[in-house]
């Protein structure tokens, strides 16, 4: 099995791969298709997210802390028990989801809904039931710590199958049923190609477990945690898709398909923060299970200076060239990259804070972060309700920020004084520094000089962002980033 140090690099090419992959499938359907259809679609992929998060209710995370638990414990006969209390209550909910999908699509009961997006609903409900396989899978690949396998079939094989679909879809129909059945027909191919991964990846050695290890999981305790972390990930679907639903309701589905466009433009940059789930959640899972609190923190920091040290210059890139950027979404996109000024610095916040998400899941405190969630949703919605209908867009973007920075300060306060595990800001202030100053001062000058077009992005490309990589790679001892990768190796 490869090294962490190595199996996250491999893991976030992967993982900017399918971040530039849903990019580009957004792109494909809103130059294609313009900003109407565009925004059906945009809430045809919010309902499949949400119901997917429903059906599967944490199972997938609970897979993850509690094999890679198990596994560093040796109790490797309790993998397969595991997997059944995850897998069969995620096909009963989706199956009851997929049904309930189905009568929501009555004209009887929606009588709003065009003919076409009701048929795209029905089209798209049925492979909730693969989606949540898929899911499951997904967490036990994971749990298994298959990181590098995960990331292929998440981040590579499912949006590739996706953006080829998109494109015949394009070529030969154009209408948004199609595009429905082409985001759901590949969860079919990746959910039997990673259930083959899942078999093949099983450990099949005789348990070494110490006499003093903790209890076996028993079917209460697995979901005591899982449906805690079921809720939050149900509010979390919500969270990214709410703004968007209450912007096509109050402003309208063109306005909702502009919107839809720098939601995925800004959770590109969401991708980061996922890898450092993805690939330091089993290892800060065993660190704790095993009693290790300080190479728990040891991850923990490098993951946070991970976070910074690009997400920081994307998102102040960003905000700067969000006008220009926003025109490769289609004609009349731009109009709405003003926002890109309210969310960005609060995701910049969100990113200091660190892997406190997955800190808090990888210790148990599911609950927390449920109780933390429910605050950010009913901030969100609140806002949204209140604000949408008076500001429009930049109504739904205060909203999203203010749910960001509630979800993040909530987390960050309990990893720090309730977990135990916190960094100081000597040991952050280095990679800020770098991270802040040379991509504000090098975007700042540029616009002034040149201005807001692409040529000044370009510029900006080929003379900023290397110098921020050399000064990164110069100082990489004083920022953290030497010994990240040495911590992250032993801890493997």
């Amino acid at each position: 099995m490869p090294s962490l140090a190595k199996s996250g690099a491999i893991s976030s090419v992967f993982v900017i791969y399918g971040a530039a992959a849903a990019f580009l499938a957004t792109l494909l359907v809103t130059n294609a298709m313009g900003k109407e259809t565009s925004g059906e679609f945009f809430q045809v992929m919010a309902l499949f997210a949400i119901g997917t998060s429903l059906s599967v209710f944490g199972a997938d995370t609970g897979l993850v802390r509690t094999i890679s638990a198990q596994r560093a414990l040796g109790r490797y006969s309790a993998i397969k028990q595991l997997i059944r209390f995850a897998l069969i209550p995620a096909l009963c909910f989706s199956v009851a989801l997929t049904l309930v999908a189905l009568i929501y699509a009555l004209p009887a009961l929606s009588p709003d809904l065009s003919d076409q997006y009701r048929t795209a609903v029905k089209a798209a409900a049925p492979f909730l039931i693969a989606a949540a396989v898929m899911t499951v899978s997904f967490g036990v690949l994971r749990g298994l710590n298959r990181v590098v396998t995960f990331t292929a079939m998440q981040n590579v094989l499912l949006p590739t199958l996706r953006i080829l679909a998109i494109l015949l879809v394009i070529a030969f129909a154009g209408d948004i049923v199609s595009l429905a059945m082409a985001w759901s027909v590949p969860v079919i191919v990746v959910t039997v190609v990673t259930v083959l991964m899942v078999k093949k990846h099983m450990p099949s050695g005789p348990d070494t477990v110490a006499e003093n290890a903790a209890p076996a999981e028993t079917a209460r305790t697995f979901w005591g945690f899982s449906s805690a972390r079921g809720f939050s990930a149900v509010i979390e679907a919500i969270l990214e898709w709410v703004d968007v639903i209450c912007v096509a309701f109050f402003v309208g589905t063109a306005a909702s398909g502009m919107y839809g466009a720098v939601n995925r433009m800004v959770r590109m940059g969401v991708m980061v923060d996922h890898i450092g789930r993805v690939v330091t959640g089993p290892s800060i899972s065993a660190a704790i299970a095993t009693g290790k609190l300080h190479d728990a923190r040891r991850i923990f920091l490098g993951n946070t200076r991970a976070l910074i040290a690009v997400g920081w210059p994307f998102y102040i890139t960003l905000a700067f060239f969000g006008p220009t950027l926003m025109e490769v979404f289609g004609r009349g996109f731009s109009q709405a990259a003003g926002v890109l000024w309210v969310i960005c610095p609060a995701m910049m916040i969100a990113m200091s804070a660190g892997g406190v998400q997955s800190v808090l899941l990888m210790s148990g405190k599911s609950r927390w972060q449920l109780y933390n969630k429910l605050s950010a949703l009913i901030v969100a919605v609140v806002l949204n309700l209140w604000l949408v209908p008076l500001w429009g867009l930049y109504g739904a973007v205060t909203a999203w920020a203010a749910s960001v920075l509630v979800d993040t300060f909530l987390a960050a306060f309990q990893v720090m004084k309730l977990v135990g595990i916190s960094a100081r800001p000597a040991e952050m202030l280095p990679v800020m520094a770098i991270s802040a100053l040379v991509p504000l001062g090098g975007a700042l000058g540029i616009t002034t000089l040149v201005g807001l077009t692409w040529g000044a992005l370009f510029t900006y490309a080929a003379i900023v962002l290397p110098i921020y990589g050399f000064l990164m790679y110069r100082f990489r001892t004083a920022i953290g980033i030497e010994t990240l990768f040495k911590g992250r190796k032993k801890t493997s």
